[in-house]
């Protein structure tokens, strides 16, 4: 469908059809996009899921009520509430958390790489804010048997990448963002999920807790 919106709004530009009556058709039922994405999300059959799609088709019914008269709607209110629930489910997110690490490491419109050299892994918080951070736990010494990585991802992105004989056990939540657990991926409006993967270095234990608003958080494995 963006495809061929696309297409017909090239066309439009080159002089080659005229679009007015698709566009029109386009401004009138457009919401109906947000309802066939609810019910695509509701198919991963899982609560945050079940939040996110029911969230997105009921926006849509109300938006396409709007649309065609049967309901009085004004949009702006919908504005006016976004934002501060946003705030509010990042709140809870955040208390539910696990409490911040005495070491951060911060990636504020730049970036932090640690994946050429050596370098030592510690407990920490490690914070990209429209930047981005990768970590590779393959270059990493660990002295400790257990580790507690806080990951917070604010319009940025952060990419953990993870040996397969270290034991892993992630769990994040995602608000208009995504999050990635070894291979199991979730994401939308709001969304929780957990990953875990038992390597057979079992005497090394790698905890990730995982926030992503508007960006990404991405737990890989690699040989």
């Amino acid at each position: 469908m963006v495809i061929a919106l696309g297409v017909l709004i090239l066309l439009n530009n080159l002089g080659i059809a005229d679009i007015s009556s698709a566009g029109r058709l386009i401004r009138n039922y457009w919401p109906l996009l947000l309802v066939i994405l609810g019910l695509r999300i509701l198919q991963q059959k899982n609560g945050a899921g079940y939040l996110s799609g029911g969230i997105l088709i009921f926006l849509g019914f109300l938006l396409q009520g709007g649309k065609l008269g049967l309901l009085d709607f004004d949009i702006s209110l919908l504005w006016k509430a976004f934002w501060p629930v946003i705030l509010i489910l990042l709140g809870i997110s955040i208390l539910r958390g696990p409490k911040w690490q005495e070491k951060s490491n911060w990636a504020v419109m730049g970036g932090i790489d640690r994946t050429k050299h050596p370098w030592k892994l510690e407990n920490g918080n490690y914070l990209a804010f429209m930047g981005g951070i990768t970590l590779d736990l393959r270059q990493a010494e660990m002295e400790r048997k257990e580790y507690f990585l806080n990951c917070t991802a604010l319009m940025g992105g952060i990419d953990i990448i993870v040996p397969e004989d270290l034991t892993v056990v992630c769990r994040g939540t995602a608000i208009l963002g995504g999050i990635d657990f070894l291979g199991k991926s979730n994401g939308g409006i709001f969304a929780t999920d957990e990953g875990q993967q038992g390597g057979h270095n079992s005497d090394r234990v790698v905890n990730i807790s995982a926030l992503a608003v508007m960006g990404g958080v991405d737990v890989k494995v690699k040989t």
